[in-house]
């Protein structure tokens, strides 16, 4: 921790913890968190090369194995609940973008909100599983020009 944030939670005027289990929703969750965190900032898979000094080539295989390894371990670990999927991938992630990115920001949503039932049942498991995954293809030729007419 850094010596700074410390020293700034030990002079605050309010009760530093019972605000923490606000922002996270409750003791019970404040709880959850840290044994996530706990889980991501112990595991060695994790310990990587400052992406500052990679390549772009080497960062992007850097974040595909990343992302494949955070897969894994949610397996292994039976993380299934949407909350802490995500805080296990902000733990894994950092401010680093993630290699599956839109899977989980675009594809996954677009499902919940646009398949039929008999859709949701086939795709939704498949996609919540890794065993689908989804992504992002630009097809219209002129996509990012800029057009003036007369």
């Amino acid at each position: 921790m850094n010596p700074d944030i410390t020293r700034e939670r030990q002079n605050a005027t309010f009760d530093v913890e019972k605000l923490t289990h606000i922002l996270n929703g409750g003791p019970e969750k404040t709880k959850r968190r840290r044994e996530i965190e706990s889980m991501v900032f112990s595991d060695p898979d994790f310990k990587e090369e400052d992406p500052n000094f990679l390549s772009r080539s080497e960062r992007y295989d850097q974040a595909v194995k990343k992302s494949a390894q955070m897969i894994l371990k949610l397996r292994e670990y039976g993380i299934a609940d949407p909350e802490e999927i995500y805080c296990y991938k902000n733990m894994v992630n950092g401010n680093q973008h993630e290699a599956l990115g839109l899977h989980f920001v675009m594809f996954l949503p677009t499902l919940y909100s646009q398949c039929d039932p008999q859709q949701s049942k086939k795709w939704i498991p498949l996609a919540e599983s890794f065993q689908a995954l989804g992504t992002y293809a630009q097809t219209e030729m002129g996509h990012g020009q800029s057009w003036t007419y007369p």
